[in-house]
């Protein structure tokens, strides 16, 4: 007799509340917020919006920053048996209309400061294919054409439990918009099953338990939050969610957010760990401190650093299409008789595996065969699993590409240790061959940009490569962007005698451009408007046809 019932997020709720009753779920700026009451909004949120005529399968959107109907959202749209969008919200009203209307939402729950912010030809152009349920933050006058989000939930009730609208356990319960760092984004699909196992695997991979508090440092849009959302649910842990005027680099107020909470679990991408890294802690509050960071691979030194004032820094690696965190660099016991350089150096590998991923990542070269573990050896990064997306959503062509026979790939250049752990190198499109004296190279970018960015008064680089305008030089240019650290003001000069030092003759870029580097909101660098940027620059500038690795010129913006 088959006694299963579908695997969903929604569940997770429904046993804490069940569990914890009392215990706060959410802290944040207005109040505190048990599992008990969470319970009950998101499941009176789910049934207003059953109500409003949403069935199973249509979309719904929230277009909020971090805040407890983002976290109510995450329950209530699948428990209403929908589809959940998170949309970014510092995108420009294009962006938000475009997505919006793409993804066949039928609701957009949004924030009123965003609302407001809109042009009038926006709002006008949204409430023509869907309703609007405003998340009011003030007693301005209701604006028209737009239901309040605390009236809906005031006038339903919460006498059906959340997973009662849940049909399969295989069917979409998110999508989520790709950070579009290589161009247009993508719409990601995933599954209840799928966010169920990888939320669980979050869990285990953070260390969370009843007793944790984690801070939101994080945005909740981003890939689900990485999880980490539906996982704190899991694990009846406390949410701290910052007011939206937060900043992490701000040392005064994080300091008094950990102290009064006693925080001991945060996510976010590298950036975060700076901010952690610059802030000064005379008592000792993030000695102990669990921190996962990702998205792009954070400098050995960074890692140094954080290791030297106690934080426990988790390096793992995944993306948009496997749910969020897939790999982690697991820490090995024999670590702890290395040198702390050398102990960073390993930490700054993706590694194998998370627990929820089991034995489902390989390193392919271009025949389908595993590389070698040789820590040389180059292939594109694939995965199998429970915690894969479905696809994108209405975009065919992309899904067949990118999910073939059963197995995804990433699109990530890596190679594989004698250990089994694996290293990022570059994306696929990334990859720099550089000719030599004896042949052609595979540069990464990521190894510069790691090796650059350990000087002390470099903030951020990021290196690509781009055809000779001239046409007579086989190799491309390697170009590369610097953002200094702030009151820094490291010269021409003496950024090119650290690539002369640091870099292999082939490594070192000829071209150099300081300033800010365009990140999205995540915190990756937008390399294809950096490739617009060089393209632009190079029609404008007079460069030496003949431009050599040893004898190039920076140019200075």
């Amino acid at each position: 007799m088959h006694s299963g019932v579908p695997l969903t997020p929604v569940t997770l709720l429904e046993r804490s509340a069940n569990a914890y009753p009392d215990r706060p779920a959410l802290i944040y700026s207005d109040g505190v917020m048990s599992y008990q009451l969470l319970r009950e909004r998101s499941r009176r949120l789910a049934r207003a919006l059953g109500t409003l005529q949403i069935t199973h399968g249509n979309s719904v959107a929230i277009w909020a920053e971090n805040g407890p109907p983002m976290v109510e959202a995450h329950f209530a749209v699948p428990g209403a048996g929908a589809v959940l969008v998170t949309l970014n919200p510092w995108m420009s009203e294009t962006d938000l209309v475009n997505q919006v209307e793409f993804c066949e939402a039928k609701i957009l729950i949004s924030e009123e400061r965003l609302y407001q912010n809109l042009s009038s030809v926006a709002r006008q152009r949204l409430c023509q294919f869907l309703r609007v349920l405003l998340i009011r933050q003030s007693d301005s006058q209701a604006l028209e054409g737009v239901l309040d989000y605390e009236q809906c939930l005031d006038m339903a009730h919460d006498s059906v439990s959340l997973e009662a609208a849940v049909v399969s356990e295989f069917d979409p319960i998110a999508i989520n918009f790709t950070s579009g760092t290589s161009g247009r984004p993508k719409g990601v699909v995933y599954s209840h099953r799928a966010g169920y196992l990888h939320s669980l695997g979050q869990v285990l991979m953070l260390g969370l338990n009843r007793k944790s508090k984690y801070l939101w440092t994080l945005p909740m849009f981003h890939v689900n939050g990485w999880g980490h959302m539906w996982a704190c649910i899991a694990a009846g842990c406390t949410q701290i969610i910052p007011s939206a005027n937060f900043r992490q680099e701000q040392a005064t107020e994080f300091n008094e957010l950990v102290r009064l909470h006693g925080i001991t679990h945060m996510a976010g991408a590298p950036r975060l760990a700076k901010a952690l890294k610059a802030i000064h802690q005379p008592f000792g509050a993030l000695s102990g401190m669990t921190v996962m960071t990702g998205g792009s691979a954070p400098a050995p030194r960074l890692i140094q650093e954080l290791e030297s004032i106690g934080v426990n820094l988790i390096h793992q690696y995944g993306l948009n299409e496997t749910v969020g965190p897939f790999v982690v660099c697991e820490p090995q016991s024999d670590w702890d008789m290395l040198t702390p350089e050398e102990r960073a150096q390993l930490y700054a590998r993706q590694g194998i595996p998370a627990i929820h991923a089991g034995t489902g990542v390989q390193v392919l070269d271009t025949l389908g065969n595993p590389v070698p573990h040789d820590g040389r050896s180059l292939g594109e990064v694939t995965m199998v699993g429970n915690t894969l997306a479905i696809g994108y959503f209405k975009n065919l062509k992309a899904t067949e590409n990118s999910f073939r026979g059963g197995r995804f790939y990433s699109g990530d250049m890596a190679v594989v240790h004698k250990d089994g752990y694996l290293e990022i190198r570059d994306r696929v499109n990334d990859v720099i061959y550089v000719e030599t004296d004896y042949g052609w190279e595979n540069v990464s970018s990521i190894e510069i940009e790691n090796t650059l960015s350990g000087h002390p008064a470099i903030q951020d680089v990021a290196i690509l490569s781009v055809a000779d305008p001239d046409g007579d030089n086989k190799s491309p240019l390697l170009v590369v962007f610097v953002e200094r650290q702030p009151g820094s003001d490291i010269s021409e000069s003496e950024f090119k005698a650290l690539c002369e030092a640091k870099l292999s003759e082939y490594k070192r870029p000829q071209l150099v451009f300081f300033g800010t580097l365009p990140k999205t909101s995540t915190g990756k660098t937008h390399k294809h408007l950096l490739r617009e940027e060089v393209k632009l620059r190079l029609k404008d500038t007079a460069i030496a046809s003949n431009t050599k690795h040893s004898t190039s010129e920076c140019l200075h913006s």
